[in-house]
């Protein structure tokens, strides 16, 4: 069990933090001092994660100083944006004080910035320990099968045997349910904007001999009018769209999944591969990017799209009562009698 130093950030170094989540900064080494975690040095994003890492880590690295070296990586998750490597260098000089400061401190500094953004973590006890070279030894160690004995190397080629054995027609197994196309890494960074409301509109594309989700555009502010002119004519889309209107006396943000698919332009096969994907698509925005709709709509011609269509979706009962105050019928003059039922000569039986 590890006990925490007691240690915590500064303001400083917190709003570091929340800068750091943008992207645009490679490098950050934080320190302790004066029983405080403070950031000590820092570079911005110049080149590749190897180019930046050989250029910038090794001449910040001082032998007999400890510290935690925050390192951008290229790759982006689905859930948090950009990934961090996290460097705990305590080389082996340090003062045993300090060395147990610094090992007690790692997981108030994971806290503080947010674990889920750190993906790769290395412990580092030299110099020698803090390079790219290294680095990728460790990636190398990490992605390598634990050593196994003979009896579970037998298992698992028996496991392999009985997974590639023939499968009659009375087999059972398990089918895909729809298609899922992968997100190109625009499409990640434009659904955190839009989650963080940087942006309100995100239109995606499905390129399917790639097989890959595509950002089409982007805007921070929109309306359904001007969502028309962004659609084409002749392809399917899917849209996540925060339609902001006042109800009520109050200004409400309420967030929209738009699946456009023209009736006549577009291909047969590709309405099929956007009606196959759209669950998939809807699936990951929800569970990986925590974006729920409010509802979810398709539209098949793009002139419907209008502020009313999308308040009528929302709000069915403020509009029907809208449409019975316009259009009702004049009240009866109050000198008119009751109505009667008359029978006609043409029909004595009624």
């Amino acid at each position: 069990m590890s006990h925490q130093s007691g240690i915590t950030a500064n303001e400083l170094l917190r709003g570091k933090f929340a800068e750091m989540k943008d992207g645009h900064i490679r490098v950050v080494v934080v320190v302790i001092e004066n029983e405080t975690l403070l950031a000590k040095e820092e570079h911005n994003v110049e080149r590749t994660f190897d180019e930046d890492f050989d250029k910038f880590i090794p001449p910040l690295v001082k032998q007999n100083r400890p510290g935690y070296y925050f390192v951008r990586l290229d790759s982006i998750s689905e859930i948090s944006g950009h990934n961090w490597l996290l460097i705990v260098y305590i080389p082996d000089e340090t003062k045993v004080r300090e060395r147990m400061l610094y090992a007690s401190t790692v997981a108030t500094l994971k806290r503080e910035f947010g674990s889920a953004y750190i993906t790769e973590e290395i412990r580092a006890t030299s110099m020698d320990e803090m390079t790219i070279k290294s680095f990728h030894q460790h990636v190398r160690t990490q992605a390598a099968p634990p050593p196994r004995t003979n009896n579970e190397l037998d298992k698992l080629e028996n496991q392999a045997a009985e997974a590639n054995a023939d499968i009659s027609v009375d087999s059972r197994h398990q089918t895909l349910q729809g298609l899922m196309f992968q997100f190109d890494e625009n499409v990640i960074e434009a659904l955190h904007l839009f989650k963080k409301q940087d942006v309100d509109y995100v239109q995606l594309e499905i390129d399917h001999e790639k097989e890959r989700t595509l950002l089409s555009h982007s805007e921070s502010h929109v309306t359904p009018e001007q969502i028309q002119k962004l659609l084409p004519d002749n392809a399917g889309r899917y849209h996540i769209y925060r339609f902001k209107h006042d109800f009520n006396n109050e200004t409400i943000n309420s967030t929209f999944f738009l699946y456009s698919v023209p009736g006549h332009g577009s291909k047969i096969k590709q309405r099929m591969v956007y009606a196959s994907c759209k669950e998939s698509v809807i699936d990951t925005i929800e569970k990986k990017f925590g974006i729920s709709f409010d509802r979810k709509l398709e539209i098949c011609d793009i002139t419907d799209l209008t502020n009313d269509y999308l308040f009528q979706q929302l709000h069915p009962e403020a509009s029907v009562n809208v449409a019975k105050t316009s259009f009702a019928r004049p009240k009866a003059p109050s000198t008119r009698g009751p109505r009667r039922l008359l029978k006609t000569a043409d029909n004595p039986d009624e």
